[in-house]
């Protein structure tokens, strides 16, 4: 079983998070969401408090464990949100049929292959950063100006990133086993399904230096029916560039589910 906190009433909500987080990504949007739905955050295997997977941990597996999880907890059918990682999780799990609807934010599967390689090397150097400063990282972040160097290929305005949430997340990236399977697995995965039954929305920061926001179009190219949502002033996680604007997408983009 995956580990996951559940909060909030109403229709279910099941949040993913992005590569090197966890569930806690989501503690400070969860205020917004909760008064609608009754959210359920999930650890993805390999990160937070959830055992990796047996294998290559490749993101129709990861999804297909995730389907399981939600299954168990007795969810049927529940909306799905998740960015990058959690963004490609939603969409095949959208393709296996196990979800009412989808909001994916900056997913992975929709990049050339040189913007594909360029992501790559740019998490490998994300990476050795953080294990060099997880040792430190509560003392490296509590400065804003560090803040400001460490997330600015994450965050649009990584400044307002909480310093104990971003030591949290440098110890993450640098520790979770799941990192490198998982990263070796997934960048470069391309997704090739096609429409599904479930109404999907796609929504992309406009200030994206991870994964070009020009990948948008291409990800509604490939989903039928699918809608684009630009996210304003927002960088490839923007949980914390503007928490009411990301809210209001993912409400909005569920609120059929």
């Amino acid at each position: 079983m995956l580990a996951h906190d559940a909060s909030g009433a109403g229709r279910p909500l099941v949040l993913l998070h992005f590569l090197g987080g966890s569930r806690h990504v989501w503690r400070d949007l969860l205020p917004h969401l909760e008064p609608e739905r009754r959210v359920v955050t999930i650890d993805l295997p390999g990160f937070g408090d959830s055992p990796p997977l047996a294998g290559a941990p490749t993101v129709p597996r990861i999804a297909s464990a995730v389907g399981d999880a939600i299954d168990a907890l007795g969810l049927d059918a529940p909306a799905v949100a998740g960015i990058s990682l959690g963004g490609a999780v939603a969409l095949e799990l959208a393709l296996q049929e196990r979800v009412s609807s989808v909001v994916a934010i900056a997913p992975l599967g929709f990049a050339s292959a040189p913007e594909a390689a360029f992501a790559k090397a740019s998490l490998r150097a994300t990476h050795a950063a953080c294990k060099a400063l997880a040792l430190q990282a509560d003392l490296v972040t509590a400065a804003k100006p560090m803040r400001a160097a460490l997330g600015a290929q994450m965050f649009a305005k990584p400044w307002e990133v909480p310093a104990g949430v971003l030591a949290e997340l440098v110890r993450g990236v640098a520790q979770s086993p799941g990192m490198l399977p998982v990263m070796r697995a997934s960048v470069g995965y391309e997704f090739t399904g096609g429409g599904t039954s479930a109404p999907v929305t796609v929504a992309w920061g406009q200030r994206d230096a991870l994964l070009l926001p020009r990948q948008g179009p291409r990800a509604v190219q490939r989903l039928p029916f699918a809608r684009l949502v630009p996210l304003s002033g927002c960088g490839h996680v923007p949980l914390w560039d503007d928490p009411e604007q990301v809210a209001d997408v993912i409400l909005s983009g569920t609120a059929q589910a």
